[in-house]
């Protein structure tokens, strides 16, 4: 018999470890290609096209898939090569050299790339149409094209490529330094104890109460908390989970009677711990990122809806621009009557309430309004002093985003003039989103009394650019989107606006609310779909482990039944082992989720829409995973009983 028939039967023996590794790995690369095909189309990134509201939500996914594509595939490698650690010891035993055995493990790791990345592009390729079908159809971006993009196909062959080249080099490695004694034995052994210590596991509790204390206490006021916080606890964690030995010896000796009537268990668990501690700590994680992230694509829905209000107090506004300007030519502005709007409004069943006009003036980078226009039309009650402005920073501080430049003190403004600077004192500083977002007004805003305004309006060398804001509200605004592109369309018609001409874009409330809701609905089915691998990629992890376990653990289950353990008794000791490794990083997720959820939403006025979203989302999370911790726990369950020959009968055949 050669090395090749050995091989070839080898490979029919472990033929399912094969399916499962390409399954893992093509299952992660079409996932990979759908996200990166969506970033690659031209018409979904071009802004004039497509909202970056909408589309900026597909980069974080990306960059995540990317990250984790170069963990999961080394460590299903990794676990596979350890699986077949025993064949390379039989193979070197019966004669094979060191150079044979990795160049066969290297022939049959690049034949698995290769198969992956083939199977892996074809189902991405159906995907990424999925996905962009949803975006149009069902988001209702409407104007992209179903495209497949050749630098989607280069960008994904190189990155899992150089992923699957360093893995196999790193895994090479890790056999040469191994004997012929350890390949073999390998699968049949627990890996080394390591030293652990319940002092550790008390530090890591610390670390975990110091990084939520400060959550609660400076989140409010620093950011930048969260990533210290969340580092104390990735910190806590892993002391926790790595010294997991000593905490059941702990138990051990406080609670012994409980520790002897679940003996089976516990000793499992001591037995095991060095490889399950790895398992608890990076499923744990995993399901954090799922927990969060998905709690984070809900409370950003009522977020941004919100804020489209709030952004958007008239439900339509735009700029009339007095004089000449360039976009516009030698040509004045033709605003819209008062009955062409009326008209148009009654046309689709709609009617206007009110009607306001607001002169402003501006520079290139400043707008100055009358005060008392503003207290008139939204009924504010501002006061400023005569040679004096008030600076106005224009936010709603609830829209989930950080404004540090409120912090910013300006003391004074000078206006140039023929005759000279002319300086203003910046009495007071207000947060008002004022008119709302409007194009053609910029970012810093002052008021100033009617003498001042109108002293800078005829005097002010920088203010050349003078305009009055139409604001519009109707009786029914969810329904005036035909109403606003209309008129869009019509003040474009009589003004040979250009297209893509921003300055004079008519903002609305309906276009603000559509594109929220687009972009909230596009961020959950992102979040829906990203998380959906990270799920499956840690029941794979469960699942190699517990294949890797398989065989001692049959000869311990079979020698149990020898001695006379009864099938319902191995099923309880399977279901406690199984329950301990499927429940405690969901467990320990779930309540971390919860702390960081409020905290994190809190200092935007969401702390308890945060927690509610975290506890739902958690309770559909956890009935997910009893219910497949259920189907596989049968699987497995039958499978033990099938392979030591278990018969209710009590007669036994060995299989």
């Amino acid at each position: 018999m050669t090395f090749r028939s050995i091989l070839f039967k080898m490979f029919k023996a472990d033929v399912k470890k094969y399916k499962l590794f390409i399954l893992c790995n093509l299952a992660s690369i079409s996932i990979l290609y759908s996200f990166i095909s969506i970033s690659a189309n031209k018409q979904f990134m071009n802004p004039s096209i497509v909202d970056p509201m909408i589309s900026s939500n597909i980069h974080a996914p990306t960059i995540f898939v990317l990250v984790f594509m170069g963990i999961f595939i080394p460590y299903s490698q990794s676990v596979f090569i350890k699986a077949r650690q025993k064949d390379y010891g039989i193979l070197l035993s019966l004669g094979m050299t060191e150079n044979e055995v990795r160049k066969s493990v290297l022939v049959e790791n690049l034949l698995m790339c290769f198969v992956s990345l083939i199977i892996g592009l074809i189902s991405g390729t159906l995907l990424s149409l999925f996905f962009l079908a949803f975006i149009r159809d069902v988001i209702g971006i409407h104007n992209i094209d179903i495209t497949i993009s050749a630098i989607s196909y280069i960008t994904t062959t190189i990155y899992v490529f150089v992923i699957f080249i360093i893995s196999i080099i790193a895994n090479i490695y890790g056999m040469v330094k191994s004997t012929i004694y350890a390949k073999i034995k390998y699968a049949e052994k627990t890996e080394i104890r390591s030293n652990s210590s319940i002092i550790f596991c008390y530090i890591g509790i610390i670390f975990t109460i110091t990084a939520i204390i400060a959550m609660i206490l400076f989140y409010h006021t620093n950011s930048n908390i969260w990533l210290l916080s969340m580092f104390f606890c990735l910190v806590g964690s892993f002391l926790i989970f790595f010294n997991g030995e000593a905490l059941i010896e702990y138990f051990q000796n406080k609670c012994y009677k409980r520790y002897i009537n679940n003996i089976f268990l516990f000793s499992d668990l001591k037995y095991y711990y060095s490889k399950n501690k790895k398992i608890f700590f990076a499923n744990t994680w995993l399901f954090f990122q799922i927990l969060f992230f998905v709690v984070l694509s809900l409370v950003n829905y009522p977020n941004l809806i919100n804020n489209s209000i709030a952004y958007h107090p008239f439900h339509m506004a735009y700029s009339e621009i007095k004089g000449n300007f360039k976009s516009l030519g030698d040509s004045e502005f033709k605003p819209l009557t008062d009955s062409e709007v009326e008209s148009i409004a009654q046309d689709n069943n709609n009617s206007i309430i009110s009607n306001h006009a607001v002169s402003f003036i501006r520079s290139n980078a400043v707008t100055i309004f009358c005060i008392d226009d503003v207290n008139k039309v939204l009924k504010k009650n501002y006061k400023v002093q005569s040679n004096s402005l008030i600076y106005v920073h224009p936010y709603y501080m609830n829209d989930g985003y950080e404004h540090e430049d409120v912090n910013s003190n300006i003391s004074s403004i000078s206006i140039n003039s023929n005759k000279g600077a002319k300086k203003y004192i910046i009495k007071d500083t207000i947060i008002d989103p004022l008119f709302g977002q409007i194009n053609s007004i910029s970012q810093s805003i002052l008021l100033a009394d009617k003498v001042d305004f109108d002293w800078i309006k005829s005097n002010g060398i920088e203010y050349y650019l003078e305009g009055k804001l139409h604001l519009y509200n109707f009786s029914n605004w969810r329904n005036s989107n035909v109403i606003v592109n209309k008129l869009s369309n019509r003040l474009s018609e009589k003004n040979t606006v250009e297209k893509g001409d921003t300055f004079h874009k008519v903002s609305s409330r309906i276009e603000a609310y559509d594109t929220a809701l687009k972009s909230s609905n596009f961020l959950i089915f992102n979040i829906i779909y990203f998380c959906s691998l990270l799920y499956f990629a840690a029941i794979i992890m469960i699942h190699f482990k517990l294949m890797m376990e398989y065989k001692d653990e049959k000869k311990k289950y079979y020698s149990l039944y020898r001695i006379g353990t009864r099938g319902k008794e191995i099923r309880k000791m399977i279901s406690q082992k199984m329950l301990v490794i499927y429940s405690i990083p969901l467990i320990y997720a779930i309540i971390t989720n919860i702390v960081f959820s409020y905290n994190t939403f809190n200092s935007n006025g969401y702390g308890n829409t945060g927690v509610s979203f975290a506890i739902i989302t958690s309770l559909v999370l956890l009935l997910v995973h009893l219910m497949v911790y259920k189907l596989y726990f049968n699987i497995y369950y039958k499978r033990i009983i099938s392979d030591i020959g278990y018969c209710s009968n009590d007669t036994i055949f060995i299989i």
